[in-house]
C-alpha cells in the first residue's frame, strides 16, 4: 500500500483486536478438544502453518526488519483510541484514530482499522457527510481490507437516509396529482449534521454508485441499482433509469427486485426515444426487454399481462411510424423505388395498424413511377456490366442469375490474369512449376 510500509506475508493470523490473546487461547484449547473428542479431522483452516525463518517483514529506513504478526495489528496508539471509543469520547476518538491512520510508519492492517473508527467515531456524532467520505477513503486506500463489508453497508445506510427526503417528496407530488396539496416546494438546503448542506440527492446517489463499484457481486449490489434507477425515474431522466434497471437485469436477474426492474426498464427504454423521429434501436431493445419478461418472470408475466401487452402494442405503433416515415421521405426525396420497398415493409411487418393501411394507398399511388424507374436502374446495372467486361472480360451478366453459365470468350480476348506471377515476386527459392 503507497504511503505505509511494504510487507510480506503469506499466513496471518485471525483479526486479534480489542481481544485478550490469553482469552483467544483457551477458546481454542476448548476447540480442539471438542474436535478431538467427537472424532472429527482438523479442518484446514485449522491446522498449524508452517512459518518460513522471515515471513512478516517491513521496510524502514532502507533495511527489511522482521515484524510480529500480532503486533502488526496492533499499537499502544491504536489501543488508547479503542478506549476512548469504548468510553464514548468520539471526539477524542476520532482524532486520535486519524492521526494513527495518516502516519506512513504504521502497517496497512492499523492504519486501515484506524482510518475505519474514524469513520464510526464520525458516524456516532451523526456526522453522516464526512464520515462517508472517510468510509469511501478506506475503501481506496485498503479495497480488502478486513473492515470492507462493514464500511460499505454503513455508506448504503447514509444514502439511503439521505433519499427519505426524496420520498417525501414523491409522496408530496402524488398528493399533488390526487388534488390533496396545492404545491410541492423541495427541500434545497440543510442545516442539521446528518445531511449535506447542498445536493442531498446527489451526494447520495453518488455513495449508491460508490457502493456498487465495490462490491458488484454483493448483497448490496442490487439495491443500490434499484434505488439509484428509481430517484433517475422519478426526475424524468429515463436514459439514466434505463441504464440502472437494465444493469440490475443483466448482473443480478435472480435478485427479488428484478421483476420491477424489468417493468421499468421498458418503460424508460420506450420514454427515452423522443418518438419515431430519432433513434429506434432504444425502441428494439425495449421490445426484447418484453420477451425477456415473458419468457424469464413469469410472475411477472401473469401479474402485469395487460401492461406487457400495452407496451408491446406502443411499441409496434412506433416502429411503425419510424419505417413509414422512412418510405415518405424517400418519396418525397424522388425515389419512389425506395419508397415503393418501404411502404411494402410496413405492410408485411404491421399488419392491421394505420400506418399499414397508409401504407398500402401509398403504394398505389407510386407503383407507376417506381415501374418507369426500374428501366433507368436496368441501364445503370448493364453499364456496370459492361464497364466489368471491358476490365476482366466477358462475365455472367446480372439479369442471368447466379445459376446463369458464363458467356464463351472470343478467340482473340485476352487472358483475365496471367498464368502464373512474375518471379521476382515470389517467395525465395520457388518459382512456377
Amino acid at each position: 500500500m503507497v504511503g505505509h510500509e511494504t510487507r510480506n506475508t503469506r499466513h496471518e493470523t485471525r483479526d486479534m483486536r480489542g481481544s485478550n490473546p490469553s482469552c483467544f487461547v483457551f477458546r481454542v484449547s476448548c476447540l480442539s478438544v471438542v474436535l478431538l473428542t467427537a472424532g472429527c479431522d482438523t479442518p484446514s483452516w485449522f491446522r498449524k502453518q508452517e512459518r518460513d525463518p522471515i515471513e512478516s517483514v517491513v521496510f524502514r529506513d532502507g533495511k527489511v526488519v522482521p515484524v510480529d504478526p500480532v503486533a502488526m495489528r496492533s499499537t499502544p496508539e491504536l489501543a488508547a483510541a479503542h478506549e476512548l471509543y469504548r468510553d464514548g469520547k468520539y471526539g477524542k476518538a476520532e482524532a486520535a484514530f486519524h492521526k494513527i491512520a495518516e502516519n506512513t510508519k504504521n502497517t496497512p492492517p492499523v492504519a486501515e482499522e484506524a482510518r475505519f473508527y474514524e469513520a464510526e467515531c464520525l458516524y456516532q456524532q451523526d456526522k453522516y457527510p464526512k464520515a462517508c467520505d472517510t468510509y469511501h477513503k478506506m475503501l481506496i486506500d485498503f479495497p480488502a481490507g478486513t473492515n470492507r463489508d462493514r464500511a460499505i453497508r454503513r455508506m448504503f445506510d447514509i444514502a439511503n437516509y439521505w433519499l427519505d427526503d426524496t420520498r417525501g417528496e414523491m409522496t408530496a407530488y402524488r398528493e399533488k396529482v390526487q388534488g390533496e396539496r396545492w404545491m410541492v416546494v423541495p427541500a434545497v438546503f440543510h442545516t442539521e449534521t446528518k445531511k449535506p448542506f447542498l445536493d442531498e440527492e446527489g451526494r447520495a446517489l453518488q455513495a449508491l454508485e460508490q457502493v456498487h463499484l465495490n462490491d458488484m457481486s454483493g448483497p448490496l449490489a442490487d439495491k443500490s441499482l434499484f434505488l439509484a434507477g428509481g430517484v433517475k425515474f422519478f426526475r424524468q431522466d429515463y436514459k439514466e433509469a434505463d441504464h440502472y434497471f437494465s444493469q440490475l437485469v443483466q448482473f443480478h436477474p435472480n435478485s427479488p427486485l428484478a421483476p420491477e426492474a424489468v417493468r421499468l426498464a421498458i418503460i424508460s427504454k420506450h420514454m427515452s426515444t423522443g418518438g419515431p423521429d430519432y433513434d429506434g434501436r432504444k425502441v428494439a431493445e425495449a421490445r426484447i426487454m418484453v420477451d425477456t419478461a415473458l419468457r424469464t418472470y413469469p410472475e411477472l408475466a401473469q401479474k402485469e399481462s395487460g401492461f406487457l401487452e400495452k407496451q408491446l402494442g406502443s411499441i409496434t405503433l412506433q416502429q411503425a411510424q419510424k419505417d413509414f416515415n422512412t418510405a415518405e421521405f424517400y418519396r418525397r426525396t424522388g425515389h419512389p423505388g425506395a419508397a415503393f420497398f418501404y411502404y411494402e415493409i410496413v405492410r408485411r411487418r404491421y399488419p392491421g395498424t394505420k400506418a399499414a393501411d397508409l401504407a398500402i394507398e401509398r403504394m398505389e399511388e407510386v407503383r407507376e413511377a417506381a415501374e418507369r424507374e426500374q428501366p433507368k436502374q436496368r441501364s445503370i446495372f448493364e453499364k456496370a456490366q459492361e464497364s466489368w467486361d471491358r476490365m476482366w472480360g466477358n462475365k455472367p451478366k446480372l439479369s442471368d442469375g447466379p445459376d446463369a453459365a458464363p458467356a464463351p470468350s472470343p478467340p482473340d480476348a485476352p487472358s483475365p490474369k496471367p498464368t502464373a506471377l512474375p518471379a521476382d515476386m515470389l517467395p525465395h527459392g520457388e518459382g512456377p512449376r
